[in-house]
């Protein structure tokens, strides 16, 4: 199979057009299109507003009494006091979010039960819980070290994963500050605060990064979509290659056919991978889109990428399998310039994808472009692998499905002519 490989890619290689198209045409397009909105990509300019439910189960007042009336024999008790109406943990989180996110997070406070239905009704795109004992146990934390661990609860809309995403972040980098503030107060007692976010069905990672320029949207659309044409162009290679009565020789060597599908299958991997980056190194050298760089992110995107490239190596090997089957050339053809148009729309290559509505959306969440080019942005603004894991996930689950398909579809023993 490895001769299968060597082959294809060699005459690829060969082929300049088919180079210009993969690697010129993307490069070209996203510089145009990133200097051309770059003024309103940023988060700022466009005015992105995330819909948050507040739910206030603590009473600040109250705790702040239990926390005095802890401290009352304590030598430090009036430094302890003076502290504690300084600290205000609850005041804190709430003018962070209704103060200085205002434009980017609008916060209602709501009962449990209005939360639920604008949950339901789509109206929020995620939902804060603020438990019983914040500001008690809190205080406890930072001012006396002791170990009782305070949970702010998270929640996500299905319709705004990525809102919530970034929401997620805004809360982990609230309470690292606050964890990182009380950790240096008790820098001589060893002990840091236990201030956690529990978030419901996902953990998030801190980041600081700024919003995503128009130049690191567009280098990512432009890989992943200018990606899925290499899938049609090896079914096209497929087509020539059967008129050519390739897989009949196959057979007449002893070899098994699916020595044929499996070696365009992986050439489309190999294919893949290093165009993504080889389009990321030239936007990130020549446009500076990534700078600076960050070892953990390369990794991340190292590892998306192989997963995107495998999951349209996938994609390959179902039009190599209907193109061989019906011997119908149009089937490549058709692919790159209907398909991947409409794929590319959905998964956000073109607009973000957030200015569509909720259905469409997901859909677009479901396409394998949409999904790397989610997981592109997310390790971008910092987050870790563990954090893009769910778009992985869909990832493999859709390539073993087409992958599937393909193995079926494709003919085991006599290819008709």
């Amino acid at each position: 199979m490895l001769d299968f490989i060597k082959k294809d890619l060699k005459l690829l290689l060969r082929d300049r057009t088919e180079l210009m198209v993969m690697i010129l045409m993307p490069f070209i397009l996203m510089v145009i299109l990133g200097f051309a909105l770059g003024g309103v990509m940023g988060m700022n300019s466009t005015g992105t507003d995330i819909h948050v439910g507040l739910i206030d189960k603590d009473n600040e007042e109250q705790g702040q009494k239990q926390f005095m009336n802890q401290i009352q024999s304590s030598p430090a008790s009036k430094a302890l006091e003076t502290a504690a109406k300084i600290v205000a943990p609850k005041t804190i989180l709430t003018e962070v979010l209704k103060e200085d996110l205002k434009g980017v997070v609008t916060v209602q406070t709501m009962t449990e039960a209005d939360a639920e239905e604008a949950m339901a009704s789509q109206e929020i795109d995620a939902l804060i819980v603020i438990p019983e004992n914040f500001t008690y146990q809190t205080l406890m934390n930072m001012l006396l070290a002791e170990k009782v661990t305070s949970t702010l609860v998270v929640k996500k809309t299905e319709h705004a994963h990525f809102e919530g995403d970034i929401f997620q972040t805004i809360l982990e980098q609230f309470t690292h500050r606050m964890n990182v503030e009380a950790a240096i107060g008790q820098v001589t007692q060893g002990n840091a605060v236990a201030l956690e976010v529990e978030n419901v069905g996902q953990h998030e990672t801190v980041t600081d990064k700024g919003p995503i320029s128009a130049m690191e949207y567009y280098t990512t659309g432009m890989a992943v979509m200018f990606a899925l044409y290499v899938a049609s162009t090896i079914a096209a290679m497929a087509y020539h290659e059967k008129n050519q009565q390739v897989v009949e020789r196959i057979l007449l060597s002893g070899k098994p056919p699916l020595y044929f599908l499996l070696g365009k299958t992986f050439t489309t991997i190999v294919i893949v991978f290093f165009q993504i980056w080889i389009l990321l190194a030239m936007s990130s050298i020549l446009l500076q889109s990534f700078q600076p760089y960050d070892v953990e992110l390369i990794v991340n995107a190292l590892l998306i990428s192989m997963f995107y490239a495998i999951a349209v190596g996938s994609m390959a090997s179902l039009l190599v399998a209907l193109t061989v089957r019906y011997n119908e050339p149009s089937i490549a053809g058709i692919f790159s310039s209907g398909i991947v148009s409409v794929m590319a729309l959905l998964g956000g290559s073109m607009i973000p994808a957030n200015s569509f509505p909720e259905v469409i959306q997901a859909v677009g969440d479901w396409t394998p472009n949409g999904m790397a080019m989610k997981a592109f942005m997310l390790v971008n603004q910092g987050m870790s692998v563990q954090d893009v894991f769910p778009y992985l996930t869909r990832l493999l689950l859709v390539t073993m499905i087409v992958l599937l398909i393909s193995l079926l579809i494709f003919p085991k023993r006599r290819v008709q002519s």
